[in-house]
């Protein structure tokens, strides 16, 4: 979902210098998984999965292992490439682009694709088209990504004027990350955790604080993970600085991978042992919160380490297949939403089973979104905005 260009190169072609097509591919793949992410959501929202079966305990652990560093993803990969973006295309121009390639679909979603969103209310529910009704389903769905992205490269903007003194192209040195540093980002980041989780519980669970939650919740959907969003955007910029992306140590990788997996094996028993009780591990002044916002940290940044060097190892090609996801992955991001909520309505009122419901969402839904993704895409004027 970031601005860069992706060029094709065919499937026997090994990355050319300069050009990251693993990070292209890995920005793909977690579009794929943004997709999925919410088909299984809205399946348990829709009771598409049945309350209590086991379908349903495996949907909530899928998103709440992916709620944990998916979209964080997003914003280092945007990070890094804000800086060469913004210098090679100089204030004006970058401000101009991302303000059409952002704002406009961010404002043709809340205006228009939000009443798609809704298709169950007006169709099942039976609810009028009116000025009520169709202000009281205005959102921004996904495109709240978008929404903070827009203010983050706003807010960079504003340091680059009027606080920074070199370009960082011109003092970009290749210095991989250490494992100090990352301790020291993941400890900040598990504090921070704790301390918004205060006001925004975990996960969007009840309690916290109506008033903090209402005004976060103009700028993003999972005010509790805000913290991860601010700071891995800035440690995209500074990765930019320092070639991290090609510096980091392929040890680092399998490091990252036993990271996540060992902070799940041992911290994430005590938190359902001990947390799952009145949803202490959500937030406030308890243990199972610190332990659960720890978790979630060193889960995020180890699995994110682990994408990266093995996208960089294994998926550096791109051949059609990934060129494809590449060049469509932020038209897919747009209209997923609303396609799922077509799908979801229109299998409830042709009576599907239960029990097929959530296979026939998933074998309907993607193919409809590769689809109208291309066809959408094959307008010009659409084409120079996706």
């Amino acid at each position: 979902m970031s601005s860069v260009k992706t060029n094709f190169v065919g499937s026997s072609t090994p990355q050319k210098e300069g050009r990251l097509f693993y990070i292209d591919n890995l920005r793909a793949a977690l579009t794929m998984l943004v997709v999925l992410h919410h088909l299984v959501y809205f399946s348990i929202l829709n009771e598409v999965l049945t309350p209590g079966s086991f379908e349903f305990g495996v949907g909530l652990l899928f998103l709440a292992f992916n709620q944990s560093f998916f979209m964080g993803a997003f914003f280092l990969i945007s990070g890094y490439f804000v800086p060469s973006s913004f210098e090679r295309n100089g204030a004006a121009r970058f401000m101009k682009d991302r303000f059409i390639r952002f704002f406009v679909p961010f404002i043709f979603y809340v205006l228009v694709l939000s009443q798609v969103q809704s298709i169950e209310a007006y169709m099942l529910n039976h609810e009028p088209f009116t000025w009520h009704t169709y202000i009281s389903h205005l959102t921004y769905g996904p495109m709240w990504y978008v929404e903070l992205l827009l203010v983050f490269i706003c807010l960079y903007a504003v340091w680059v004027k009027f606080m920074r003194k070199n370009r960082l192209s011109e003092v970009r040195k290749s210095i991989p990350p250490t494992y100090t540093m990352l301790t020291i980002f993941v400890m900040m980041l598990a504090a921070a955790y704790f301390i918004i989780r205060l006001w925004i519980p975990a996960l969007g669970l009840p309690g916290g604080s109506p008033e903090v939650k209402s005004v976060v919740g103009l700028f993003t959907a999972s005010g509790y993970e805000l913290p991860q969003y601010i700071g891995l955007f800035i440690i995209g910029i500074v990765a930019y600085q320092h070639n991290w992306f090609r510096t980091i140590p392929d040890s680092m990788g399998k490091a990252g991978f036993g990271i996540a997996i060992g902070a799940s094996l041992l911290l994430l028993p005590f938190v359902i042992i001990f947390g799952l009780d009145g949803l202490r591990f959500s937030g406030g002044w308890n243990w199972t919160s610190l332990l659960y916002s720890l978790w979630e940290s060193l889960f995020c940044v180890g699995i994110i380490l682990g994408l990266i060097i093995f996208f960089r190892k294994r998926i550096f090609r791109q051949g059609r297949g990934w060129y494809f996801l590449s060049t469509h992955s932020y038209v897919i991001y747009i209209i997923h939403i609303p396609i799922i909520a077509i799908v979801i309505a229109a299998l409830k009122v042709i009576h599907v089973p239960t029990s097929f419901m959530f296979p026939a969402t998933v074998l309907i839904t993607i193919p409809l979104c590769f689809s109208l993704g291309y066809l959408l895409r094959r307008i010009p004027f659409i084409s120079k905005i996706l």
